[in-house]
C-alpha cells in the first residue's frame, strides 16, 4: 500500500487505464447516515454513473467517447454527492498511515528502498511501455490504433492466498497492478 501511495505521490499511474477499463471514475454516494451511503450511483437503468469531464454531468460509464473525471462530485436529488472511487482511494491510501517511514518498520524494508522500488516499477511501467502497433475494439465499442502494454508482471497464488491474511494482500498487490494499468495489458500479465 505504500508503494501505492508512492505511485500516486509521484503521479506514475495510468490514468487513462483507469479511466476506461476499471471501475475508479464510477461515482459513490456520499450521504452519511443514509441507506445509499457509500454505493454506487446508477441510473434508473442500474448502469454506473461517471462524472463526464466536458460537462460535469453525470452519464453510464458504458457511454462512447465519455472521458470520465477522476475528481470532483455531483450533488444528488435526494442529499448528498457522489465522487469518484478514485477520490476514496487517493483519500484512503495518501494517508500517513501508508508513508514509507510508517510502514518501514512493520515490513523491514528501509523507507528509501520503498521509494526506489516505486519508481523501479514506474520505469518499467512508463519508461518502457510496449506499444503494439494492432488496431483493436475495446468493450464500449471504441477502436484503438494500438495496444499500450506496461512490462510489470505480479503472481500471486497460493502462498499469499492460503495465509489468513491473504486476501487483503492479494487485493493491495492487484490495486497496484491497476494503478499500473498493468492487468490484461501486454507484457502485464501472466496466465497458466
Amino acid at each position: 500500500l505504500s508503494l501505492i501511495r508512492e505511485l500516486l505521490r509521484s503521479g506514475n499511474i495510468d490514468v487513462d487505464y483507469l479511466r476506461r477499463y476499471t471501475n475508479a471514475p464510477w461515482l459513490v454516494i456520499r450521504n452519511p447516515g443514509a441507506a445509499n451511503d457509500g454505493l454506487f450511483f446508477r441510473d434508473a437503468d442500474g448502469h454506473p454513473q461517471v462524472l463526464n469531464r466536458e460537462n460535469g454531468l453525470a452519464v453510464p460509464h458504458q457511454t462512447k467517447n465519455v472521458s470520465a473525471a477522476m475528481h470532483g462530485q455531483v450533488s444528488l436529488e435526494g442529499g448528498g454527492v457522489a465522487v469518484p472511487a478514485f477520490m476514496i482511494i487517493t483519500e484512503t491510501y495518501m494517508d500517513e498511515a501508508f508513508a514509507p517511514e510508517a510502514v518501514s518498520p512493520k515490513v523491514g524494508i528501509s523507507a528509501a528502498r520503498i521509494r526506489q522500488f516505486a519508481a523501479d516499477l514506474a520505469e518499467a511501467a512508463f519508461a518502457s511501455e510496449v506499444v503494439i502497433d494492432q488496431p483493436w475494439t475495446d468493450w464500449k465499442g471504441e477502436r484503438h490504433e494500438n495496444m499500450i502494454g506496461r512490462p510489470v508482471a505480479m503472481h500471486a497464488m497460493r502462498g499469499i492466498s492460503a495465509h489468513s491474511n491473504g486476501f487483503q494482500t492479494c487485493r493491495a498487490l492487484h490495486v497496484l497492478q491497476l494503478m499500473l494499468g498493468s492487468i490484461e495489458a501486454p507484457g502485464g500479465w501472466r496466465f497458466k
